[in-house]
């Protein structure tokens, strides 16, 4: 009689595959939820990495007759999402933080891309547009202002998340969806469809900060598209 009772208490096939059922359909629920909270808390990060460097941007112009780091490549052009060795290691060095210039959701797979290259400098995490240089094209000049000293007005943009596209090589960088970044191969910067812009790969929007040292949050519709370099085909989102 013993064995018939414990044998009457074990789950059949059907209930247990009933239960594993119930677990993957919660765990449907719940993971989607997960990775938007996740991403909410680097969002929190990043907003705050933008302050410190916006302080030591004030800070290196304390010391330099207000300048800003120039945001000029070792070659003395400009793209956004590069700095020259000498302008990273300046931020670097008055911030003390090595991740200065890093969105904590930007990665570097460095057996697939080196960030430091002798002939421009260092890939970064932002766009940096402090002291842009303008395409190399007569008469032109950028929709923006790029400040060149902290003394200018503080609604000039000087960081923003790296919201960042090519219409030639396809180059893309979308570090904020709803639930993170994209990243191919440990690696943030892919290339694409030439042309396919951050709220096409399902950007939401990205970090702001502005010469006042104030940071906000701007939704992908709430921003402009600029050219994001001195060469002809680059863009960015701030």
């Amino acid at each position: 009689m013993a064995r018939s009772k414990k044998r009457d208490q074990a789950f059949t096939l059907i209930e247990l595959l009933v239960v594993i059922a119930i677990i993957a359909i919660l765990a449907a629920m719940l993971l989607p939820a997960l990775a938007s909270a996740k991403e909410k808390g680097k969002r929190a990060a990043c907003k705050n990495n933008l302050h410190q460097c916006l302080l030591a941007i004030h800070m290196y112009a304390n010391d330099f007759q207000d300048k800003v780091p120039s945001g000029r490549e070792d070659q003395g052009l400009w793209h956004a999402i590069r700095i020259s060795n000498v302008g990273w290691t300046n931020l670097v060095q008055y911030s003390g933080n090595e991740k200065i210039l890093d969105c904590p959701n930007i990665s570097f797979n460095t057996n697939v891309l080196n960030r430091y290259n002798a002939a421009y400098g260092f890939l970064i995490g932002y766009q940096y547009l402090g002291d842009a240089v303008p395409l190399n094209t007569p008469n032109f000049s950028y929709p923006w202002n790029s400040p060149k000293k902290t003394t200018e007005p503080g609604t000039n943009t000087i960081l923003a998340d790296a919201n960042h596209w090519a219409n030639a090589d396809g180059l893309q960088i979308v570090p904020h969806k709803v639930s993170g970044p994209i990243i191919v191969n440990g690696n943030s910067f892919i290339y694409g469809v030439a042309g396919r812009t951050p709220a096409m790969l399902g950007g939401v929007g990205g970090n702001v900060g502005y010469l006042d040292g104030s940071v906000i949050w701007k939704k992908m519709n709430q921003m402009r598209t600029n050219q994001a370099s001195s060469y002809v085909y680059y863009y960015g989102n701030w």
